[in-house]
């Protein structure tokens, strides 16, 4: 009996489906490496995903512009973390329903310097911290162009709050998790303020390659993911793997 059912459970070990996934090589909080392993808000979230579809997650790490080619191509099955694009969109399914990470960007200010925010003129005449390359919202950036609102430019998002506590800049730009994370690896989560309002959203998604042959039903696992999902924001898991990165 032991050896019938030892045998039976190797298997079906053996024949539980494998997903390749790949994710970013150095992108903190979400996938990073540290003391030898990789770690991060995504990985965990990937792990966890595997745990409730009952499928075996190969992960592999690689620089952002292999990630895209690779799904491009179909050498692997999915991806993330992917704003959502219309080209990007021709090679990529989106698990749609739940980000596997928010891309919430808000106004971050030194601790006694808040102000109110509720659009763009009221950041008319302040220095503001921004990332090079990212472009905020069509108003913003025709402000930008118009001289109504001064750019400070910053190497990273932890450039910015260097350069904030520094006065530098009166307010800069960031993503609500990277910036949780970096203040708090930088013992300043009690320096800085955000202020209520977004500034632009815009969600990150884990993806299946449509040239990926590994899954012929791709629609249910799609459903299979984004249920996943839902069930990991619903029952708190998914906000406590944020928690444990930000807090």
């Amino acid at each position: 009996m032991i050896i019938v059912f030892s045998s039976y459970a190797l298997i079906s070990t053996a024949q539980k489906p494998t997903l390749t996934v790949l994710g970013m090589k150095n992108y903190p909080p979400f996938t990073f490496e540290k003391d030898g392993e990789m770690v991060g808000i995504d990985n965990e979230v990937m792990y966890e995903i595997e745990k409730r579809m009952n499928v075996e997650i190969n992960m592999i790490y690689v620089p952002w512009k292999r990630l895209l080619k690779t799904l491009e191509w179909g050498t692997a099955d999915a991806g993330f973390a992917l704003f959502y694009t219309d080209e990007r969109a021709k090679y990529a399914l989106y698990a749609d329903i739940e980000p596997i990470h928010g891309g919430s960007f808000y106004l971050y200010v030194r601790k006694g310097d808040e102000f109110k925010f509720k659009n763009i003129p009221d950041l008319y005449n302040k220095k503001i911290g921004l990332q090079a390359s990212f472009s905020v919202s069509e108003e913003f950036d025709q402000a930008v162009k118009a001289k109504k609102i001064g750019i400070q430019k910053a190497l990273s998002n932890a450039n910015n709050i260097d350069m904030l506590l520094a006065h530098r800049m009166d307010v800069f730009i960031g993503h609500e998790i990277v910036t949780s994370y970096n203040a708090l690896e930088m013992g300043v989560l009690d320096k800085i303020t955000k202020l209520p309002l977004p500034i632009s959203e815009k969600n990150a998604y884990l993806v299946l390659s449509k040239s990926s042959k590994t899954f012929k039903n791709k629609s249910e696992l799609l459903d299979k993911i984004n249920q996943a999902l839902i069930s990991m924001k619903a029952d708190g898991s998914h906000q406590k793997i944020v928690n444990k990165y930000t807090q």
